[in-house]
């Protein structure tokens, strides 16, 4: 059997290898955990030229890793940081008795769902658009209030592992292989279309350019 390299089949085939190929470099350059928010910011351009028929390769990725570090890197300690802060008050609040501790637990798990609606807009809007940390931060916020259910179903999609393992452990098991090879790009590559259309007003520059790429960043 002959398969045309213009068949439907064919590029299938291409497109699965090269979300399979930023999932995994995506997943390498995690490894050391405080890389964590410049590999997804760096995942997430990469899927931007994914989308547009560009080069999203190797080289793509890296570039737009080292593009985004020291922005991509301090708002994710600052959350990884928020997050734990917020786990050890659970832990100390969940073996303690006294008035009012359901409602203590209730804003505990507030801003934990706050802290994830922020972390699922804030890599898009750092791989699209340029600024400080402090305007990115700002903006973030803004932007999940602006446009909550928007950012709830990115939420809901980051959260997807997290909720199968709670609720549905098996499928997980069965199918976790999936999120090693190309569960994650796909997720992100969700996370941008919905990131899209909250973005849209602001696509354009103000002069009427063209859209701000991660590529204009200063470095």
């Amino acid at each position: 059997m002959k398969f045309s390299p213009d068949s439907k089949f064919m590029n299938f085939c291409q497109k699965a290898v090269e979300l399979t190929k930023l999932n995994l470099l995506w997943l390498l350059c995690c490894v050391p955990v405080f890389t964590a928010g410049a590999s997804t910011t760096a995942l997430i351009t990469a899927l931007y030229a994914y989308r547009e028929g560009e080069d999203c390769g190797a080289g793509t990725f890296f570039r737009a890793f080292r593009a985004s570090f020291r922005k991509a890197t301090v708002i994710w300690l600052l959350s990884l940081l928020l997050g734990c802060m917020l786990a050890l008050d659970y832990w100390i609040v969940a073996y303690l008795e006294f008035p009012g501790r359901m409602a203590v637990i209730g804003l505990i798990f507030f801003a934990f769902f706050l802290l994830v609606l922020f972390s699922g807009i804030i890599y898009p809007l750092l791989s699209q658009f340029p600024g400080s940390v402090k305007e990115m931060i700002v903006n973030g916020v803004l932007l999940c209030l602006a446009n909550l259910p928007k950012a709830l179903l990115i939420a809901a999609m980051n959260l997807l592992p997290l909720l199968l393992a709670l609720v549905l452990p098996q499928v997980l098991v069965l199918f976790g292989w999936l999120f090693l090879l190309c569960g994650f790009s796909l997720m992100a590559l969700y996370d941008i279309q919905v990131a899209e259309r909250i973005f849209a007003p602001f696509r354009q520059r103000a002069d009427g350019g063209q859209p701000v790429r991660a590529s204009s960043q200063e470095k």
